[in-house]
């Protein structure tokens, strides 16, 4: 049976062979596998560091594209001293401002009826399709023309689903009147206002009439600071910019009587209702505010990142000595008090940079915030803030060199920072190649070791080999004297 040789070594010395050779391997091993595997854990700890930054940076990043367009300031809050008569909803577009509104009439649809139906199910054409035809301006497809519904199923019913589904512009429904003989009246319906009358009508049928008129289409009529509009929809658009108007119902009206030459008489008017649309400052200091929670967040890591006595789990003291984090802790800070005044790029009347809103720095790098001051700019010089801060653009390209405000200037630079050609990134790959070589030398120093422990094998293998024979010899010529001795002395 065959056996290993490390394993036989030592049956010729009797010495623990294997165990010699092991162990001298392992002294030379391990101080090397040490130096590597320190530099292995440093470069992972600089990787670390690095993708963390630049996590927190993003978060920044993310601060600053919350204020760095115009339209991330427009938010608008209404006030409408008559709710009940229409209500207002904003846009983009909207600007502050007070507008008065009169609504005088709502726009309605025309409405007919058929006559009267003994049941939904009557056939009204022995079973044949029907074809109805529809002539009306204001109905899509053939405008001016005469259009047709074909009617598959001769029924009351069936005339109220084909009209449904002919996607025309009419609706229908039955309506059942409790008359004795034939209840059932067929109601359509067409859109709001004058434009969209219509004539439906079933050639041939006998019975089948729609020309009964039960309400005349009539479009909106109202009044918004003093001009006169007239609307198909009761959903008005942009008669103020930005502002969708949806009427309810005729504001309210004064009722007062006059005497004129003895003749006395009574007058309505209307009373117009107030629209205030104001700028809602509560959601430009929401996102100020988490600017200023962003930036200490950021730089705080930023601290701990380079603090060698740094007790943050993971990420503390990961970039000691780094001169590449040290200068983006000072980016940071020039991006809120840029150049040698302080001032934005785009600085506006008396708001030129942010201490004018209430946001410092202090000596220890934490930024502070004035409510009140802010309070005060963002209530008083709205424009000139919004105007300081993103420069009154709106979706600037990062590669666009023109000024953008302190928010949409710092936007590009920390863009700058996190791109794939920025430090952070590229001395984030160096450390991973790093990495990639330090393993490679474990690898080739494994091979050695490897090779060293076969070498040292096959040497402590010969030496074994000659100890026994040794040892055998010695045996063998102590035997032989033992002999000889015994024969000399008859023992």
């Amino acid at each position: 049976m065959a056996t290993d040789t490390i394993t036989a070594l030592g049956a010729g010395s009797g010495v623990d062979v294997k165990s010699l050779a092991t162990s001298l391997v392992e002294a030379e091993r391990a101080p090397a596998k040490a130096i590597i595997d320190k530099k292995i854990t440093k470069s992972e700890a600089v990787v670390s560091g690095y993708s963390a930054v630049k996590y927190a940076l993003s978060t920044l990043q993310a601060a600053f594209a919350d204020l760095k367009d115009q339209t991330d300031f427009e938010s608008i809050s209404v006030n409408n001293s008559q709710s009940s008569a229409f209500s207002a909803s904003t846009s983009s577009g909207a600007t502050a401002g007070s507008h008065s509104v009169v609504v005088n009439s709502l726009a309605v649809a025309q409405r007919n009826t058929s006559a009267g139906f003994a049941t939904t199910a009557t056939k009204l054409n022995n079973g044949s399709a029907i074809t109805l035809t529809l002539t009306g301006a204001g109905f899509p497809q053939v405008s001016n023309a005469d259009q047709t519904i074909s009617v598959t199923t001769d029924t009351p019913a069936g005339i109220v689903d084909a009209i449904n589904k002919s996607g025309k512009g009419l609706s229908a429904h039955l309506v059942n009147t409790r008359d004795a003989a034939k209840p059932y009246q067929i109601v359509v319906t067409g859109k709001t206002g004058l434009a969209n009358s219509f004539s439906l009508t079933a050639t041939g049928v006998a019975g089948l009439d729609f020309g009964t008129n039960l309400q005349t289409a009539k479009n909106a009529s109202l009044t918004v600071d003093g001009i006169a509009i007239s609307s198909s929809s009761n959903q008005v658009q942009e008669a103020i910019s930005g502002v969708t108007l949806n009427l309810l119902a005729p504001t309210a009206t004064t009722t007062t009587t006059q005497t004129i030459d003895s003749v006395t008489s009574t007058v309505t008017t209307p009373v117009p209702a107030t629209l205030d649309l104001t700028h809602d400052t509560s959601t430009a200091k929401t996102k100020i505010q988490a600017l200023v929670t962003a930036y200490n967040d950021v730089n705080d890591f930023l601290k701990e990142t380079l603090d060698s006595k740094s007790t943050l789990a993971t990420y503390g003291g990961t970039l000691v000595g780094n001169s590449s984090i040290a200068h983006i802790k000072s980016q940071l800070r020039e991006m809120m008090n840029p150049g040698a005044t302080g001032n934005s790029s785009t600085p506006s009347g008396d708001i030129k940079a942010m201490r004018d809103i209430g946001l410092e720095i202090d000596s220890t790098g934490k930024m502070t915030v004035n409510s009140v001051k802010l309070d005060m700019a963002l209530m008083f010089n709205f424009d000139a803030t919004v105007t300081m801060l993103s420069g009154n653009q709106e979706n600037q390209s990062t590669s666009d060199t023109g000024v953008a405000g302190i928010a949409g200037d710092s936007f590009k630079k920390i863009t700058a920072m996190l791109a794939t050609t920025g430090s952070l990134t590229v001395e984030s790959n160096n450390a991973s190649k790093r990495i990639t070589d330090y393993q490679d030398r474990l690898a080739k120093l494994e091979e050695r070791m490897t090779a060293l422990l076969a070498r040292y094998t096959k040497q402590f293998a010969a030496m074994d080999s000659i100890v026994g024979q040794t040892n055998a010899l010695r045996t063998s010529l102590t035997a032989t004297f033992d002999g000889m001795m015994a024969t000399y002395t008859n023992k």
